[in-house]
C-alpha cells in the first residue's frame, strides 16, 4: 500500500514540479493519512492487518543532483537519473528491486490497458443485465483558489496559506427519466507556500534532468491516460485546472492537506465546517487500540458494519443530509538541511538481497 502511494505522489511531484524536493537538501517530513466514520474503523483495521501504518509516518527525501531517496521506516524509493532506474527497497524483506524507465513506463502502460478493458467488459455486462441502472451521468467542474493572506513560520522559513477547492458536481438521468442532481465531490487543497526554502533553486536541476531522460519512455504512458480520461474529459479538466493554479504560485509547499467532502443536493460547501470537523475529529481508524489477533480484527469489522447499517436502519427519525468529510492527508515539513548526501544513499544497501521485479 505505502509503495503505490509513494509512487502516485512521486508521479504528482512530476506533474507539479514545484511541490517536491531538492537536491544536495534532505527534507524531513511527517505524512498522515485518515480516514473518517465507519469507513476508517475497517481501513484502519485492514492496515493493521497488513502491517501498513498510516498514521504520523516521518519520511526523509534525499537529493543530490539527478539522483532522488524518499524512504520510510519500511521501505525507500530511489531514482537514479541518469541510470534511468527506479529502485525500491524493503527494510522488513532486507531486499531490493529495480525497474527501469521504459519497464515503468511499460507497466503503467499496461495497467491503463487493463483497467479500460475493465471498464468496458463491466459497461457491456451491465448492457445485459435487464436489472441493471441504465441512464447517463454527467460531470461538470469548478475551481476556485482564495490566497487567504495568512502567513506562518513552518520549519523556519515564511510561508503563506492558500486554497484551491475542485467541484464535481453529478447529475444522473435515468433511461426515460429527467435529470436530477446527485451531490457533489469536493477536493479541498489547504497549501502553506514558501518562496525562500532552499529546494526550490535545487531542485531544478533534478526535474530538468527527470524530464529529459524520462520524458520519451513515458510518453506513450501519458498518451494512455489522456485516453483513459475520454470517456469524461470534464473530471480530467478539473485537475488540470487546479494544477494550472497551483503553477501560478510561485514557491514550495511546507505543509499541505488534501480533503476529500462529500456534499448532499444543493448544499453550500463550508470551508470552515471540514477544517474544524478534522481538527476535532477522533476517527476510531486511529483513535481505538489495536485488537489483538484475527477473532479481534473480524469483531471489529463487524461492529463497524453494524455500526454503518444502523444509521440507516433504525427506527429513528431520519437525520438531515449533512456535508461529510471522508478523508484527510496531510504533509508537512519538519526540517529542512542542507549539505552534500552521501553516495551511498543511492545504492543498494549493504547485505540486502536482490529480488525480481513481481509481475
Amino acid at each position: 500500500m505505502r509503495t503505490s502511494i509513494r509512487r502516485v505522489v512521486i508521479a504528482a511531484a512530476i506533474a507539479w514540479p514545484s511541490a517536491l524536493l531538492a537536491q544536495d537538501v534532505t527534507v524531513e517530513s511527517v505524512v498522515d493519512t485518515k480516514f473518517y466514520g465507519a469507513l476508517g474503523k475497517v481501513v484502519g483495521i485492514a492496515a493493521r492487518f497488513g502491517g501498513a501504518k498510516l498514521n504520523d509516518v516521518p519520511t526523509t527525501t534525499m537529493v543530490s543532483r539527478h539522483k532522488m531517496r524518499t524512504e520510510t521506516e519500511s521501505s525507500a524509493t530511489v531514482i537514479d537519473v541518469d541510470a534511468g532506474q527506479w529502485m525500491e527497497v524493503d527494510h522488513k524483506r532486507k531486499s531490493y528491486t529495480t525497474m527501469t524507465f521504459a519497464e515503468m513506463a511499460a507497466a503503467i502502460d499496461e495497467a491503463t490497458r487493463s483497467a479500460k478493458s475493465s471498464k468496458d467488459k463491466s459497461a457491456a455486462d451491465n448492457a445485459k443485465n435487464p436489472d441493471a441502472a441504465k441512464g447517463d451521468v454527467n460531470l461538470k467542474y469548478a475551481v476556485a483558489v482564495d490566497r487567504t493572506g495568512e502567513r506562518q513560520r513552518i520549519a523556519g522559513y515564511d510561508a503563506e496559506r492558500l486554497f484551491i477547492t475542485i467541484t464535481v458536481e453529478a447529475e444522473v438521468t435515468p433511461e426515460g427519466e429527467k435529470a436530477q442532481q446527485a451531490g457533489s465531490l469536493v477536493m479541498l487543497l489547504d497549501q502553506w507556500m514558501a518562496k525562500s526554502a532552499p529546494q526550490i533553486a535545487a531542485s531544478e536541476e533534478f526535474y530538468k534532468a527527470f524530464a529529459a531522460k524520462s520524458g520519451q519512455a513515458f510518453r506513450k504512458q501519458a498518451d494512455a491516460m489522456q485516453a483513459a480520461f475520454q470517456a469524461d474529459p470534464r473530471l480530467k479538466g478539473g485537475m488540470e485546472a487546479a494544477a494550472k493554479e497551483l503553477k501560478k504560485v510561485s514557491g514550495i509547499s511546507l505543509r499541505s492537506a488534501t480533503y476529500a467532502v462529500l456534499l448532499p443536493v444543493g448544499m453550500k460547501f463550508d470551508r470552515k465546517l471540514v477544517l474544524n470537523d478534522v481538527a476535532v475529529a477522533s476517527p476510531d481508524a486511529t483513535a481505538e487500540k489495536p485488537k489483538k489477533g484475527l477473532r479481534g480484527m473480524m469483531g471489529a469489522m463487524k461492529a463497524a458494519a453494524e455500526e454503518a447499517a444502523s444509521k440507516g436502519s433504525d427506527n429513528k427519525e431520519p437525520q438531515p443530509m449533512k456535508q461529510t468529510t471522508l478523508l484527510a492527508v496531510t504533509d508537512e515539513v519538519k526540517s529542512i538541511s542542507t549539505g552534500a548526501v552521501p553516495a551511498s544513499m543511492f545504492a543498494p544497501p549493504a547485505g540486502y538481497k536482490f529480488e525480481a521485479r513481481r509481475r
